[in-house]
């Protein structure tokens, strides 16, 4: 092999294990939120993936929380060194900040469902929540066909993840669409349902 083809080896191997990592897990994907002394989160909306994580932190002179309107997480009484970390299970989290809210400095985290796998046959795999997910123990699944009316799924679930259309709840066809939304929970306190994710199944 002569040094020019070395080196065009070389790139590729470089554009492959470049590609690799950038489809790699987005569950090591970390949001930085600021809270801000004007009373903001910046930024106010973040959109994460199953299993990414929000750190707040503040960088002025007041006080700051980030508490969770049904308190599913709650970074304690507002303090001045607010340091807080939360990785995501699928839901829809509005927050606020205990001195400057709920009516005024609020956020909102956004965590659609995945579908990760689609085993042999129709059937495929979704997932709503991952290893070390700190944003609700227990799970409610919904699904529709299409455009029919959404139908639950599993209620109250520990699972992290389950195969739809193998046993259940009906039986996948190819060129048809289904679409998930969950919500997490831990007792009492349950997040908003999570965006939708819609699955064509081919």
């Amino acid at each position: 092999m002569n040094d020019r083809s070395r080196r065009l080896g070389g790139l590729a191997a470089a554009v492959v294990a470049a590609g690799l990592l950038a489809s790699g897990p987005v569950s090591a994907v970390t949001t930085d939120v600021i809270a801000s002394d004007d009373k903001v989160f910046l930024p106010g909306s973040v959109n994460a993936a199953v299993g990414g994580s929000v750190h707040w932190n503040a960088n002025g002179i007041d006080d700051h929380s980030a508490t969770a309107d049904d308190l599913v997480f709650d970074s304690g009484p507002a303090r001045v060194n607010l340091n807080f970390t939360r990785k995501f299970s699928a839901g829809t989290f509005p927050y606020h900040c205990r001195k400057h809210g709920p009516d005024g400095m609020r956020g909102v985290v956004r965590v659609p469902p995945q579908v990760v796998s689609a085993p042999a046959g129709l059937a495929f795999t979704v997932k709503w929540a991952a290893a070390g997910t700190n944003t609700g123990t227990s799970f409610d699944v919904k699904y529709r066909v299409g455009s029919g009316p959404w139908k639950t799924w599993v209620n109250n679930t520990s699972a992290r993840s389950k195969v739809f259309g193998k046993g259940g709840p009906v039986a996948v066809a190819r060129g048809k669409s289904y679409s998930f939304q969950v919500r997490s929970g831990s007792g009492a306190r349950e997040s908003l349902f999570s965006p939708v994710t819609p699955f064509r199944a081919s």
